[in-house]
């Protein structure tokens, strides 16, 4: 089987349908579909039963406590058997010729130190990309230097290589339900560059109860997990100025932290302790810029 496709959801069944849909549209059919159910209390679970009986696609349904979609994705990836593994958020969509465009790229193209194929994301109302472009001629990549070094932006579709990913896992903390999934982007990077693929394959909305319409929230909320994640890149990090950036930010939301413990980080002490002051200095600053409820 080439593709997994894995759902987290938590209480969407208003809208799952409409993925749903776009999966049966898909002019190959070379994938399953895991549908990991993160404890929703609405019709998910009758919703998808009614897929499953329907025959038409490959279906696995999964519930669990509610722990956060990191965890969800998880627990999609231990139910996985396809060579590549695509995350696609409840509210959002595939062309229709998605898996069979990655499929065939991915046949062509895969070679060693080679873990996936970053592709581009667009708006459902006209299918245009809603992320940036990377220069001509740059054929892979990895996603840290992709943004730090290409000066890439945006949202994106990513397939993987599955067995990096069943060891390669979102780390968790305690008491949190979220990190930024740049945190298990950074461990990846460490396996090899992303084939880039200029061709929009995956189709998004931005919900009003979705996770990016309250990004910043997610992240002073859970502050163990994201100043895990900047200090991870920090550590990938090579001119000064990148590293005294993500040596700030970790600093900032260790200090909103109650159990510094879980966050005890033994690499680049150096610039950790330069960040410190600056930290200090910005924080209330840096906070304030992003009030609940803004991007």
């Amino acid at each position: 089987m080439f593709l997994s496709i894995v759902t987290p959801t938590f209480n969407r069944g208003y809208i799952l349908g409409v993925c749903y849909q776009s999966l049966l549209a898909q002019t190959c059919k070379d994938f399953e579909w895991i549908v990991v159910d993160d404890g929703s209390s609405d019709n998910t679970e009758e919703l998808v039963q009614t897929f499953i009986a329907e025959n038409n696609l490959d279906i696995k349904y999964v519930k669990q406590e509610n722990g956060g979609k990191h965890i969800a994705h998880n627990t999609g990836v231990e139910h996985a058997q396809g060579e590549m593994f695509l995350c696609l958020d409840s509210d959002d969509q595939l062309t229709e010729n998605a898996v069979e465009f990655a499929k065939g790229y991915w046949q062509e193209n895969k070679a060693d130190g080679i873990v996936g194929i970053l592709a581009k994301r667009g708006a459902i109302s006209n299918r245009e990309a809603i992320c940036g472009t990377w220069q001509d001629g740059l054929k892979s990549a990895t996603m840290f230097d992709l943004c730090n070094k290409y000066g890439f932006s945006g949202d994106t579709a990513l397939f993987f290589k599955t067995e990096i990913l069943k060891k390669e896992k979102f780390v968790s903390f305690a008491g949190e339900r979220f990190i930024p999934e740049t945190a298990l982007y950074c461990e990846i990077d460490k396996y090899g560059a992303m084939l880039l693929l200029d061709k929009v394959l995956y189709l998004t909305e931005y919900l009003p109860d979705g996770l990016t319409a309250k990004y910043h929230t997610l992240l002073r909320k859970n502050p163990n997990g994201t100043a895990y994640t900047y200090y991870q890149q920090l550590c990938m990090s090579r001119g000064a100025k990148q590293k005294l950036k993500y040596a700030v930010l970790t600093q900032i939301y260790k200090s909103l932290s109650k159990d510094k413990k879980q966050v005890c980080f033994n690499k680049r002490k150096g610039w950790l302790l330069m960040g410190w002051l600056p930290a200090m200095l910005y924080k209330k600053r840096f906070l304030a810029k992003f009030k609940d409820g803004e991007k």
